[in-house]
């Protein structure tokens, strides 16, 4: 297990929520594209060092700051003799490298070159570490975990981990020499404590309440076509089955999280849910899950 999990970031979780219940605009759309496949990139190489066997230290998604400037670390692991950080790239199709760039042998679009973020990485990272009075040898690669990806004219040199290649890097990891210490475990410890939550939502579109799409969307297909079948919602498009309950309390947290401003009451929710006939219910459903302030129609839950 990472000592460090990783979570999905706020910004992909509100723009998976308003994709539903908004109209994204182009830009939009692409945008959470882009989040989306970056993150389900991230999880695709967590997977493949959770099975490490040798002595670490695995934290994954660092949001750090060292003289009043923000870097990221995808993936970071602490061995006894060395730190090594990652970047995850989850590109598609055919590049050819060139040092301003990676361009595109379809479109010709080049994109920024990942070592320019790699070193940026490790120089701050390096500063961080001196602040905090660590002395630590630190390797940094890029990944490239999509096996549809290929980059011509890069050199073998260059702290590239292509696909093919992602195994004798695990193989590599897992042969790294020494036991983790307590030290290691303090400066992990310390890490942790200074990761910092993104809530620069730049990009983020403008969205107010009226307009968004209201009711509960299928927890396997996102549709809307459900039906209330006594316990359980059935959905007409795919045929899965959950629990009412269990619904609306997913629904309830995506209220949340677009609104946290908002009181959380059993009228808000009886709207937003949509399909549940009964305020009751409703009221049912969330006394069971979350404390309440209040009494009859001003109880507010938590």
């Amino acid at each position: 297990m990472a000592f460090k999990e990783r979570t999905e970031p706020i910004i992909l979780s509100k723009l998976r929520i308003l994709n539903k219940r908004l109209e994204l605009s182009d830009e939009e759309k692409r945008y959470f594209s882009y989040l989306d496949k970056g993150y389900k990139g991230e999880l695709q190489f967590d997977a493949m060092t959770e099975k490490l066997t040798s002595s670490c230290l695995i934290l994954n998604d660092l949001l750090l700051e060292v003289e009043k400037t923000t870097f990221q670390i995808d993936t970071l692991i602490i061995f006894a003799g060395t730190l090594y950080l990652f970047e995850i790239k989850t590109n598609q199709g055919d590049y050819l490298y060139k040092q301003e760039g990676l361009t595109s042998t379809t479109t010709g679009v080049t994109v920024k070159n990942p070592l320019d973020q790699l070193n940026r990485t490790k120089l701050l990272f390096k500063k961080l570490l001196n602040q905090l009075g660590y002395n630590f040898k630190i390797q940094g690669s890029v990944v490239f975990v999509n096996p549809q990806f290929t980059l011509y004219h890069a050199d073998p040199d260059l702290p590239f981990i292509f696909p093919t290649q992602i195994k004798r890097l695990l193989d590599n990891l897992n042969n790294q020499p020494g036991e983790v210490s307590s030290n290691h475990k303090k400066l992990a410890t310390k890490l942790v404590s200074l990761h910092r939550i993104d809530t620069s939502f730049d990009k983020l579109p403008k969205y107010n309440y009226d307009e968004l799409k209201k009711g509960i969307t299928c927890s396997e297909c996102e549709s809307y076509s459900l039906e209330v079948n006594h316990k359980y919602l059935v959905c007409r498009e795919c045929g899965s089955k959950e629990l009412v309950e269990t619904a609306v309390m997913r629904t309830v947290e995506e209220f949340r999280l677009l609104f946290p401003e908002r009181a959380i009451t059993s009228t808000e929710v009886h709207e937003w849910c949509a399909i549940i006939d009964s305020n009751k219910r409703i009221r049912r459903i969330l006394s069971k899950h979350l404390k309440s302030t209040g009494s009859k129609q001003w109880t507010k839950y938590h």
